[in-house]
């Protein structure tokens, strides 16, 4: 560059200076203050964005803790934010979390997640704070998912059955979510007490057996002696001396005997010198001689229901017999195979009140429906006129087409679905017949616990053969049940000796199917039934999670224990609220979600 060039050059570069002092200077006051705002903004967009990433790791925490009803899910999101947001204030700069929003989608739950952050230098240019948005969704597993609520609906349970319906409603909402029909999931509702109804209807009565052909129908009743003839007369012991069964003295001929034949005339040494004959008995009553008048030897109790012209069989059944496990496995009913079938339950009536006030005033008369009819023999065994003698709980005469006193309203019951409890809903994927059928649930008194019936029950509605086939044949749907008791196995005591106890799905202890026939006897002979029932469902990839509410009976404790799936499905409750929450942690383990956004 030669020197004038380079004169010149100095000289424009001086003269631009110059210039900045005037025109120059004010266009670059109008692009300082742009500046200036960007600067500030950058440096509370960054603030920004570190609230950002642990705003979105509290809505991520949040989500997965949004489970159980509407409100549950809003109290549970609001708890984990806010402990986030407390155990990370530091890196929260200060911003201040609103109200968490829970939205509840028909496929899982969204949760959003607003804080504002107050800002620094962007206050000079008029922004005095940023909202900062985050949300995270998750979706619920896609598999399908059936689930049988297996509930102890008996009368311990009275002051708790509000806790049980909030408890079985939160497992349904978590299961749900928002949903109220789903292609994915069915739910049940089997409530047991000492039986198990399972719905009176055209089906069910395909399951029935409808013949009396089944080897425990009438067991308790089939050629029981009711009467005899006053003045029958027998030797004792064969040693010649007489007695007058009249007098009274007769009642230990029934002791421990389970039905009379004609072999125990001869037996006992009964006289023939004043015995009646078969053509005074008229059938289908039978004639033992010398002197009984004893049920047929086939008795069918649906024809028994039919004569009493004002109630009808309800839907509840005894065990079927343990004869290849059958009392507690799915085998399908088979109309060939009678014991595969399923017997009616029926509470006989027992003694009339005023013969217990008036004849034995220590003895307990508890399903007393029917008037004993001592009158009817009359007409009936005319060779039989003199007063009424014999257990009026095994006559048979009495059923014929009078109108009992029925109560069936519960929980204290009258007739012979006495103890009958609500009928099973079978899976259904209508969240408001569920939740209706857990709102109409109601405790039973009379006839103990057996959960063993429960849980069999659980596995026959899970399953996809019969009796109840509304299960999936899918292997890669997830069957669970849920086993709810409050108690023991046991039977209930009535202070009859000719009964011992009440009735359960076995009979009473007297003439039923339990031996030793005692109390401890029925809880060990329940107990087992409900291990094997355990373990045929869990055999059947059945998943099983047990409640023990107010059980203090270690040994119960351990059976529901080893009953459950996995340890950690086992759950004891002492409290309403604890058990409440059992069902809320069932449900949180049944719900697992994933993070989808």
């Amino acid at each position: 560059m030669s020197g004038t060039s380079k004169k010149r050059w100095i000289t424009w570069a001086v003269d631009f200076r110059a210039d900045e002092t005037g025109g120059m200077a004010i266009l670059l006051g109008l692009f300082l203050v742009p500046l200036l705002f960007m600067g500030g903004l950058a440096v509370d967009y960054t603030r920004g964005l570190s609230v950002r990433y642990q705003l979105q790791a509290a809505a991520d925490s949040a989500v997965l803790a949004a489970r159980g009803t509407s409100d549950d899910a809003q109290s549970s999101v609001r708890s984990v934010a806010n402990a986030f947001v407390k155990t990370n204030a530091e890196k929260l700069n200060g911003a201040k979390l609103k109200p968490a929003v829970v939205v509840q989608t028909d496929s899982g739950v969204r949760v959003e997640l607003t804080a504002v952050l107050q800002t620094t230098i962007s206050k000079a240019v008029g922004i005095d704070e940023f909202e900062i948005h985050a949300v995270a969704e998750a979706m619920r597993a896609s598999s399908e998912i059936e689930i049988a609520m297996v509930l102890d609906n008996t009368g311990s349970m009275a002051g708790s059955m509000a806790d049980l319906k909030t408890g079985a409603k939160d497992l349904v909402a978590a299961i749900f979510g928002s949903s109220t029909k789903s292609a994915k999931v069915k739910m049940a509702v089997v409530p047991y007490v000492g039986t198990v109804n399972i719905g009176n209807g055209a089906e069910q009565m395909s399951w029935m057996d409808k013949n009396a052909d089944n080897s425990w129908h009438g067991h308790m009743v089939e050629g029981y002696s009711f009467g005899y003839e006053l003045g029958c007369t027998y030797n004792s012991s064969g040693d010649g001396s007489s007695f007058d069964p009249g007098t009274g003295t007769h009642g230990w001929l029934d002791d421990g005997l389970t039905r009379f034949a004609s072999v125990l005339g001869a037996a006992l040494g009964i006289s023939s010198a004043h015995a009646a004959s078969a053509a005074d008995v008229p059938s289908p009553y039978q004639f033992w001689p010398d002197c009984w008048i004893a049920n047929p030897e086939k008795m069918n109790m649906f024809d028994t229901f039919a004569k009493i012209p004002n109630t009808t069989w309800k839907g509840c059944v005894m065990a079927r017999t343990e004869w290849h496990d059958r009392d507690v496995s799915d085998e399908a009913p088979d109309q060939n195979e009678p014991d595969t079938l399923f017997v009616p339950w029926f509470w006989p009536d027992s003694l009339d009140q005023s013969a217990v006030d008036t004849s034995s005033p220590g003895t307990e008369t508890v399903n007393d429906y029917l008037p004993d009819r001592l009158d009817l023999r009359n007409s009936m065994f005319p060779k039989f006129n003199e007063p009424w003698i014999g257990w009026g709980h095994y006559n048979w005469v009495k059923y014929n087409g009078t109108s009992a006193t029925i109560d069936e309203t519960g929980p204290d019951t009258l007739g012979p679905n006495k103890a009958c409890p609500d009928p099973i809903l079978p899976l259904t994927s209508v969240r408001s017949a569920i939740d209706s059928k857990i709102d109409s649930l109601s405790h039973w008194n009379g006839s103990g616990t057996n959960t063993a019936e429960g849980i069999a029950w659980g596995m026959r509605v899970l399953s996809p053969g019969a009796p109840f086939t509304e299960g999936s044949s899918n292997p890669a749907t997830q069957k669970v049940m849920v086993v709810m008791t409050d108690g023991v196995n046991n039977i209930d005591p009535v202070g009859d000796e000719t009964l011992i106890s009440q009735m359960s799905t076995y009979g009473t202890l007297a003439n039923g199917r339990i031996q030793p026939a005692s109390f401890s006897g029925f809880k060990a002979y329940a107990d087992a039934r409900m291990e094997k029932a355990c373990e045929i469902a869990k055999a059947q990839n059945i998943q099983i999670y047990t409640v023990a509410f107010n059980v203090t009976d270690e040994a119960t404790l351990t059976l529901l224990r080893d009953c459950a799936t996995r340890p950690p499905y086992a759950f004891s409750a002492s409290t309403s609220s604890e058990l409440v929450d059992a069902f809320r942690s069932i449900g949180t383990s049944l719900t697992e979600l994933r993070l989808t956004k």
